[in-house]
């Protein structure tokens, strides 16, 4: 069994406690978290290794007459547990606060312990040795790398969700790699940085950097040092899984966030079974697929891992969802229900948003075009939900004309556009998948949660500057 945390009281203990809370609210629920961690950093100069703050505690949620009540506590020992309780039934009649008419969906029975791929452990002086022998393999790839930075970061979570109907528990570890380099051109006087890297499900087995990966950033980084900006313009595209993973998280991250909706504030409500991108592009947001960063087994409102098929041929299918969004507008709940940590509000978040592959190969996506970019590395993007105005940054695009990139790099570059028109002009999908994760997202400028995003390649039309 997995549902106790150290020597506290366990799952199904504080499950019984719970039941007092029956007498007041119609639903009730608890959701018990405990992360810990590790970073290990390097630098020419020096080397870091490093805790995660510890996140350890409980929320408990109440509902009474469609009102979310709730109490956290980073104490997990029977006398606080109970004095937490107590105050969330005080809250609930002293305050009263006004109702709502909806139905909360209901939870089915469900008792199961899930454990993730935990993998392996080092000393941390073999952590340190791998770290600096990447240090080192970086800033000697190339005379033109100034310098170089690693970080490893493995985060092992442990989680309960309680309530009358379920009792779940999971065990997941998480292990992210981030690879930087600059490089300098002292005869121009120019620098250009690249990153790069990846996150998985695991442990510190996974603590190493692919040669293919490190070849890239450098090969990429002496394109960019010299670059040129971009004249703007409207172009036949290329995107590359780096390119369509930020732009399906952007494009319908946000603005298909029902919590979003049900304040008002996503133009996606209103679109709704109607066509949002050509005929064959579909784009899902899955916490189930194997080995992703942002996986899970159950949300933090207990929702078993499910995917859910965002845009289904071009048409806009269903929205995420958190138990109340979900239960506001009378849609199939997913399982998007997400906090930051236990003392944090539970929001509609993203978990691992992709587009799926089609059947084109890239060669033939390159050879289709007359006179277009391939844009790669995403960098950063944002997207206003109420407008559905979008914006990515990439570091570089490089040109191609009759059919073939000609080398010409141009950098940074900046995409911008009205969703539906993007995702409209789709006209070739590559026939690979891959995840970007690397990603981080916040719910506007706060309240971070591990996501991951990516696609295959897409042919599009978009305005680059």
């Amino acid at each position: 069994m997995i549902n106790d945390f150290s020597g506290h009281q366990s799952a199904s203990e504080i499950r019984e406690m719970l039941k007092p809370l029956g007498k007041l609210f119609s639903f009730y629920r608890a959701l018990v978290q405990d992360i810990s961690g590790m970073t290990v950093s390097a630098n020419p100069t020096q080397t870091m290794a490093d805790p995660l703050p510890l996140t350890r505690g409980i929320v408990i949620t109440g509902v009474k007459d469609g009102v979310f009540y709730e109490a956290a506590t980073p104490l997990l020992d029977k006398t606080s547990i109970k004095k937490l309780i107590a105050g969330l039934i005080d809250s609930a009649e002293k305050y009263r606060l006004p109702g709502s008419s909806f139905e909360l969906v209901p939870e089915e029975e469900y008792e199961q312990n899930y454990e993730g791929i935990l993998g392996e452990d080092f000393s941390l002086e073999e952590k340190i040795r791998r770290t600096r022998e990447i240090v080192n393999r970086l800033c000697t790839a190339d005379p033109l790398v100034a310098t170089a930075s690693v970080r490893f970061k493995r985060t092992l979570i442990r989680e309960s969700y309680l309530s009358e109907k379920k009792l779940l528990s999971q065990r997941l570890s998480r292990f992210e790699a981030f690879f930087s380099i600059i490089l300098r051109d002292t005869q121009n006087g120019n620098s250009a940085s690249v990153f790069d890297g990846f996150a998985l499900q695991g442990g510190w087995e996974q603590m190493r950097a692919p040669e293919d990966l490190l070849e890239k950033m450098v090969t990429d980084g002496k394109k960019i040092l010299n670059a040129r900006r971009i004249p703007p313009g409207t172009y036949d595209c290329i995107f590359t899984p780096s390119l369509a993973g930020i732009l399906a998280h952007e494009a319908f991250g946000h603005g298909t966030e029902a919590d979003t909706m049900v304040k008002g504030r996503a133009r996606g409500s209103a679109y709704l079974g109607k066509q949002v991108a050509a005929a064959g592009v579909r784009l899902y947001d899955s916490p189930a697929l194997p080995g992703a960063a942002a996986s899970f087994f159950f949300d933090h409102e207990g929702n078993l891992a499910s995917e859910t098929r965002i845009v289904e041929d071009g048409l806009l299918n269903e929205p995420m969802t958190d138990h109340r969004s979900a239960s506001i507008l009378k849609l199939r709940r997913s399982p998007n229900g997400r906090r930051e940590s236990y003392d944090r509000k539970v929001y509609t978040r993203m978990t691992n948003t992709y587009f799926m592959p089609g059947q084109n190969s890239v060669d033939e996506m390159i050879a289709s075009i007359d006179d277009g970019f391939l844009v790669d590395r995403a960098t950063n993007g944002m997207e206003d939900p109420k407008s559905w105005g979008i914006q990515l940054e990439a570091l570089y695009a490089e040109r191609i004309q009759n059919g073939k990139l000609t080398g010409e790099v141009f950098s940074p570059v900046i995409v911008t556009g009205y969703v539906p028109e993007i995702l409209s002009s789709i006209s070739m999908i590559s026939h690979e998948l891959k995840i970007n994760g690397l990603g981080m997202c916040g719910k506007g400028y706060k309240e971070w949660v591990k996501v991951t995003d990516g696609g295959p390649y897409l042919k599009l039309r978009a305005r680059l500057a």
